[in-house]
Parts: structure tokens; C-alpha cells; sequence
């Protein structure tokens, strides 16, 4: 066959067709997927023969070959779903009008409750989560311990909590309302 014999490959694909299917079938599960695969071997192998060195025997030879092509056939699906799942998580991601505009109430009703926290509590706060700064940066900063800042962020973060609750609470209480008088 390496010398240009076509009835030599053929004797080869008869005879180890079956054994390639089975090994085809172990990574593929898809009958004509490792038809395709087996053929796409011999196709290579004939394409190549004046290429190719075989020093382990002709069974091992193509079966190395048929997983190989396997192989390159499951990443190459594996590249598509990802992309295919990733192109929709990313259409999943584009903000709606309406997630706009509840987003916009969040941040203003945080605001709102930030505003009305106690002097030392807001600004802890605000170095914070607005300024990104860590705990220790806030202590050297204002020359209060970390135990005093976590205090003043426990606080904070339970005032805004509770507000949050409130609202949501207050939103359900207006549905029901709409509901029962239309």
C-alpha cells in the first residue's frame, strides 16, 4: 500500500473496518461521524504514503489515527458548544430597559439610605464600597480600629438590607392592590 497499491488499501480497510468502528464508536457514539473518520484515515493514509513511517504494527498504526481524528473532532464540538453557549450567556447579559430602570431605583434608593446614614457610619461606607478602599486603609485613614469599621459596615449594610425589604414589601402590597381593584 505505501508503494501505490490501491488493492492493498482495500485489503487494509476490509480488514480492520470493523475494529476501527468499535474503536471509532468508543469516542464518537455516532456510527456515520466513524465511518466518516475511517474513511478520512485511508483518504490520509493514501494521500501520504509516500510520508508516512510505520514502526509499530498497521492495527496500531490506525487505530492512533481514528483517535486522533476523534479527538480532533470532540474539541472542535466542544469549541462550538462553548461558543455557542457563551455568544448566548453574553445576548442572556444585555441589560433591558426595564433592568435599567430598576437598576437605576437600586442605586438611588442606596444612595438615599447612605445619605441618611450617621456621619462616621456614611463615610466608612462610602471609602468603602464607592472608594474600593480596604479596611486597614480606612483605620490609617481615620485613625479608627478594624473592629469600629466593621461595626460601621455591619450597620450600614443592614440599614440598606432593611430599606431594600421595605421597598420590595411596599412594590408586592401595590400589585395585590392593582390586582384586587381592576
Amino acid at each position: 500500500m505505501l508503494n501505490g497499491d490501491e488493492a492493498a488499501l482495500k485489503t487494509l480497510l476490509n480488514q480492520y473496518h470493523n475494529y476501527l468502528m468499535v474503536v471509532g464508536m468508543r469516542y464518537l457514539s455516532d456510527k456515520q461521524r466513524v465511518e466518516d473518520v475511517i474513511h478520512d484515515v485511508f483518504a490520509d493514509l493514501w494521500n501520504k504514503q509516500k510520508e508516512i513511517t510505520i514502526h509499530a504494527g498497521v492495527k496500531s498504526f490506525l487505530r492512533g489515527a481514528v483517535v486522533n481524528k476523534c479527538l480532533a473532532i470532540i474539541r472542535k464540538d466542544s469549541r462550538m458548544v462553548y461558543l455557542e453557549h457563551h455568544n448566548t450567556n453574553i445576548a442572556d447579559q444585555v441589560p433591558t430597559a426595564e433592568q435599567n430602570i430598576d437598576r437605576d431605583n437600586l442605586s438611588k434608593t442606596i444612595s438615599t439610605v447612605v445619605d441618611g446614614l450617621h456621619d462616621r457610619c456614611r463615610e466608612v461606607f462610602i471609602l468603602s464600597r464607592y472608594e474600593g478602599k480596604s479596611h486597614k486603609e480606612i483605620s490609617e485613614e481615620m485613625g479608627i480600629s478594624k473592629k469600629t469599621i466593621e461595626n460601621h459596615m455591619t450597620r450600614a449594610l443592614k440599614t440598606i438590607k432593611t430599606e431594600l425589604k421595605r421597598q420590595e414589601l411596599i412594590i408586592i402590597v401595590f400589585i395585590v392592590i392593582t390586582m384586587v381593584f381592576q
